[in-house]
């Protein structure tokens, strides 16, 4: 079994930093007990019964030390956690005993390293985790926020060239992997916004929300590109919804802000 954690997406224009984690999600038991028990912790991973989940899977690894599928999922559970580095150390000791989740691994860590704000390692990840499975369209999403942020190194007031082209370059080779996948599409529409082409920014997110109507991620964006054109109305409306979907705070006073100033 394979998917993905989504945790956020990136929006540029308000805040850079802001990328979408998907984490890999695995499962390859060894035999049918382990198989029993793994589909009982990933039913309490999915419920959000993260302590329960890592408690199951401990006592998993005590009869079986070197269990990758064991390490992975204590992995998931501990970034879930918030605890980064063991985390990392899970997912590193998965690697270690079974090197095929190479593409998964690589992700994950690529994810991590960015929570933590280390881009550079976060790129390498990422370009690591292609190299082993080079049309996942996550992680060619990933690495392109990834290349969005570092466009932008501190105190930029114009983005870097270079950069700000892969990042492009890899959310449309996410969406040749996945097509209309939302992420890469709102990372595109950031790259419009960002180049003054707001009616292709515009275009782009109004196909999201077509297929995504609560993603507030494309909500925002949206509701800031049909103001910055001067359409009130839908702009109105669109930060409205968004602001229905209890989004978090600093992007909520913003939306606020934008709303002020168009007279709400």
């Amino acid at each position: 079994m394979r998917g993905r954690l989504i945790l956020g997406i990136v929006v540029v224009l308000v805040l850079v930093g802001g990328v979408g984690a998907a984490v890999y999600l695995s499962s390859r038991p060894s035999d049918v007990t382990v198989d029993q028990d793994l589909d009982a912790v990933q039913a309490k991973i999915d419920a959000g019964e993260f302590e329960a989940a890592k408690a199951d899977l401990e006592a998993i690894l005590a009869g079986d030390g070197e269990n990758a599928e064991v390490y992975f999922k204590l992995g998931l559970i501990s970034f879930n956690l918030g605890d980064y580095q063991a985390a990392r150390d899970h997912f590193n000791m998965s690697l270690s005993l079974e090197p095929d989740r190479a593409a998964a691994v690589h992700h994950n860590l690529g994810v991590l390293a960015y929570q933590v704000g280390d881009m550079d390692a976060a790129m390498a990840e990422f370009q690591a985790a292609l190299e082993a499975d080079p049309e996942d369209a996550d992680t060619h999403y990933q690495l392109g926020a990834t290349y969005l942020v570092l466009a932008f190194p501190m105190g930029a007031i114009e983005p870097d060239a270079g950069r700000f082209q892969q990042a492009e370059d890899e959310f449309n080779r996410a969406l040749a992997a996945e097509s209309d996948k939302p992420e890469a599409l709102v990372g595109l529409a950031n790259i419009y916004m960002l180049r003054n082409d707001m009616e292709q920014a515009i275009s782009t997110l109004e196909r999201v929300i077509e297929q995504s109507p609560q993603m507030r991620e494309a909500l925002f964006a949206l509701g800031r590109a049909y103001a910055a054109v001067g359409d009130t109305a839908n702009a109105k409306s669109t930060l409205e919804h968004f602001l229905d979907t209890d989004p978090p705070a600093v992007w909520a006073e913003q939306a606020q802000e934008i709303l002020q100033s168009l007279g709400q």
